[in-house]
């Protein structure tokens, strides 16, 4: 019984702190660096796993580890991590388990073809709510008359869950026809 009570005590500190985090984690595509931690309790040393592609790349048998996603496509990897504890008399404490979702947002943006002086026009891109960036452009704004003839390609990032999500677009403005004054013969 004696051996039973001090496996609880030891485990129950564990147990409450392994929940801390939302479950599943979110980690943004191509990520790496990623920390999972448990509450450390003296003695105790902690077995990790991490699913495939994820890569454990520092931290195993501490209370923290350092994991690679970059290789992981987009979406939910059920029990991605796991963990077990075990004491200095070599008690094996549960397994606990956290899921983890890949994010991947691929933006998109609307080209523009326009003539040099032409009205300023809105630019678009999707997901709503980014914000664009480059030559020419002031807000979601671009003005020909600003950025002058050529080729321009306005960056729009769109960022959700700390993760941050770019796409370039393409602006084509046209010089204006010239022609010569009218002349009488």
């Amino acid at each position: 019984m004696k051996k039973f009570i001090l496996f609880l005590l030891l485990t129950i500190p564990f147990l409450a702190s392994a929940q801390s985090t939302v479950n599943p984690d979110t980690v943004c595509y191509q990520s790496t660096g990623s920390t999972y931690t448990v509450t450390n309790e003296p003695n105790n040393t902690y077995t990790w796993s991490v699913v495939s592609p994820g890569v454990l790349v520092s931290g195993q048998g501490t209370n923290s580890i350092t994991v690679n996603w970059n290789g992981a496509n987009p979406g939910l990897i059920p029990n991605a991590v796991s963990v077990f504890p075990t004491n200095q008399f070599g008690c094996v404490g549960p397994t606990v388990n956290i899921n983890v979702f890949v994010l991947n947002i691929v933006p998109t943006v609307v080209p523009l073809d326009m003539c040099f002086n032409e009205p300023c026009m809105t630019l678009t891109g999707t997901p709503s709510g980014g914000t664009w960036s480059g030559t020419g452009v002031s807000g979601n704004i671009f003005c020909s008359s600003v950025s002058g003839v050529g080729t321009f390609n306005p960056v729009y990032t769109y960022q959700l869950a700390g993760c941050t999500f770019t796409a370039t677009g393409v602006i084509d403005v046209h010089p204006l026809p010239t022609i010569s004054p009218i002349t009488h013969n």
